[in-house]
């Protein structure tokens, strides 16, 4: 059974066709990155993942569970209230931290948890600072988000997602806000997120990352997967001539 199943994804905003039928699995434990020119769909396709945009066209199946099927009228979901508990299974990570500005560090991964999951505060809090522990920011959880680098700010960000103990991370360009010295400390934590067989879905321009990390690479271009394999086959022996052209031009 794959973590996500998706089969001809198609996706359009009015006249624009940003996604054209595209196909993922990815199993349990895999670190799939996502690679390609900007506007080529790479966001867009992880939105409609975890619902935050509705496809038009296709199936999306996650952990086992049904979210879209595609039928001979179109594509149908589940209501939205499974829809919403299918879409807690994946924990999303924005270019954007998305961190609430007047909680603390600790509010803000408590928050979710104990609202929409309804565990135990007590429960949760020891969980939290777990997290914190994890990412390497234990000191920091009674200060507030402005307090805080953008590398720190980030890792809280994972930190909060994982608190919702999803089966899935998603990572949509995760340091493309940071320089270069804070993209270190978010890379180290995805590395050791990898590590620990967490499965992911990164779309990323970190080709060191890529090709390091990740078990399988997908390179997107013009709203369709024109390559995807093994990080040695994509980086040593591409075949598509549109994937040898962006790699002429990032690894420059």
């Amino acid at each position: 059974m794959y973590k996500i199943e998706a089969k001809n994804i198609n996706k359009s905003f009015n006249e624009l066709e940003v996604l054209k039928g595209i196909d993922l699995e990815v199993s349990e434990g895999e670190v799939v990155a996502v690679i390609g020119p900007s506007g080529g769909g790479k966001s867009t396709l992880l939105r409609c993942l975890n619902k935050l945009e509705d496809i038009d066209r296709g199936s999306i199946i996650i952990d086992g569970e049904v979210l879209a099927k595609e039928t001979p009228e179109g594509t149908e979901y589940v209501s939205s209230k499974e829809a919403r508990r299918i879409a807690c299974k994946m924990g999303m990570v924005f270019q954007q931290f998305n961190l609430f500005p007047h909680m603390t560090v600790l509010e803000n991964l408590i928050e979710a948890p104990v609202q929409v999951q309804k565990r135990p505060k007590d429960e949760v809090i020891a969980e939290a600072e777990k997290l914190l522990a994890k990412v390497g920011l234990s000191e920091k959880r009674d200060v507030y988000p402005g307090q805080l680098s953008g590398g720190q700010q980030q890792r809280v960000a994972i930190a909060r997602a994982l608190a919702m103990k999803p089966a899935i991370m998603l990572f949509d360009e995760p340091t493309s806000s940071l320089d270069p010295e804070l993209t270190g400390e978010v890379l180290k934590t995805m590395r050791e997120l990898a590590e620990e067989r967490m499965t992911m879905v990164v779309v990323t321009h970190e080709m060191g990352f890529a090709r390091e990390v990740a078990t399988k690479v997908l390179f997107m271009a013009d709203g369709r997967v024109q390559e995807q394999g093994r990080p040695e086959e994509i980086f040593d022996h591409p075949r598509n001539e549109r994937l040898q052209g962006f790699l002429n031009v990032v690894l420059k």
